[in-house]
């Protein structure tokens, strides 16, 4: 055991002959100023990027509102337009059935004259043949031609009724082919400029859908960011204001388990840290924060990880199975830095832990939190 603790006490005075001392924490304070002044330049940036990325979207917003009001203007012209063309063919329809009217009325017209004309011919052609007969027929013939001329005009004003008639309605279905024709370009064009409408709103909406992505990203990573300098802030404040030396009595215990050594440097041989036994390997952490200084095995205690403090006080966590930190790696208070491996002198799994100010081992008892 005494092999041990000369090993151990040479090791400490040598991690202090490399200048690991308060200097370390100097450069630890500047290096993090460094870098929340870095962080900070980058929120400004990101809130920069965030404020354009709004004004845009607000743009877009503006500019699909316009659009949705030209929509439903659009669409109150459809509407109208719809309305007109569906009157149109209503009266295109209905003078369509006029006609059909109109032409029945003139063909019944047309055969009650064909069947006038078949009887009153032959008669008509006698007399033509007699050159009208008799002196004696005259006035029946007189009679019969006077009433056949009557039945011919009447005839022939119905006939011309009939016929203008059928012109005006002839004349009012192209009128209304017309006004057909241009009611369904104007519907087409309407219905084209709803569709290019729709279109950009489309594309409006895709184009904020991609900032509010966008947004949403740059958010994160300001919220990042702001976490960062957060941590960063707390980190700076642990090494500026927070001494190891303030928390003695109340720094959380390395792992957990029952302490089965106890520290007593007068004993021989003496025993200047703790040992304690653990259930399996479980994990050892970092009893406050600071700098990985030594990982690596001692012959006599197997893996060792060695962690300073600042203010020349060092922490040691013997017997690891495992280590899960690097040499110059920072940690932070509770950090997991390993596993608890085979404790040779408990013939268990545990951990042999010391505390040392300058190259002087002091009590762990007192500095950690009792269960």
């Amino acid at each position: 055991m005494c092999s041990k603790t000369y090993l151990l006490t040479m090791a400490f005075a040598v991690l202090m002959l490399c200048g690991v001392n308060a200097a370390w924490a100097d450069s630890t304070v500047e290096r993090l100023k460094d870098e929340i002044q870095d962080t900070r330049q980058t929120v400004k940036q990101q809130k920069q990027e965030l404020l354009k990325l709004t004004r845009e979207e607000r743009s877009m917003f503006g500019e699909l509102a316009s659009i949705e009001d030209r929509i439903t203007s659009v669409e109150r012209d459809l509407f109208r337009q719809e309305d007109d063309l569906s009157g149109i063919m209503e009266d295109e329809q209905a003078a369509k059935a006029d006609q059909r009217v109109l032409e029945a009325e003139l063909a019944e017209i047309v055969d009650k004259l064909k069947d006038m004309l078949s009887r009153l011919w032959p008669v008509h052609s006698r007399k033509l043949e007699n050159r009208f007969g008799s002196l004696d027929d005259w006035a029946k013939a007189d009679r019969n031609f006077v009433w056949l001329a009557s039945l011919y005009k009447e005839t022939r004003v119905e006939l011309d009724k009939a016929q203008k008639k059928a012109d005006e309605i002839t004349a009012n279905l192209g009128t209304q082919k017309d006004l057909r024709m241009k009611a369904e370009s104007k519907l087409a064009e309407i219905n084209s400029t709803k569709d290019s409408l729709l279109e950009d709103k489309l594309s409006l909406l895709a184009g904020i859908k991609s900032i509010r992505a966008l947004k949403i990203n740059r958010e994160q990573e300001l919220k990042g960011l702001l976490e960062t300098i957060n941590k960063l802030n707390y980190r700076l404040k642990s090494l500026t204001s927070k001494k190891i030396a303030n928390f003695k009595g109340s720094l959380p215990r390395p792992c957990e388990g029952d302490t089965k050594v106890r520290f007593k440097p007068s004993a021989k041989p003496p025993v200047r840290g703790i040992g304690i036994q653990t259930t399996g390997n479980v994990d050892v952490k970092s009893i406050f924060w600071g700098k990985v200084v030594h990982n690596d095995t001692l012959r006599g205690f197997g893996r060792v990880v060695i962690i300073y403090h600042g203010y020349n006080y060092y922490s040691l966590y013997a017997y690891l199975a495992e280590s899960f930190v690097k040499t110059g790696q920072e940690v932070e208070k509770d950090e997991i830095i390993g596993k608890t491996g085979y404790y040779p002198n408990l013939k268990e799994t545990g951990l042999y832990f010391e505390l040392r100010f300058h190259q002087n081992p002091v009590n762990p008892q007192k500095w950690l939190a009792r269960n």
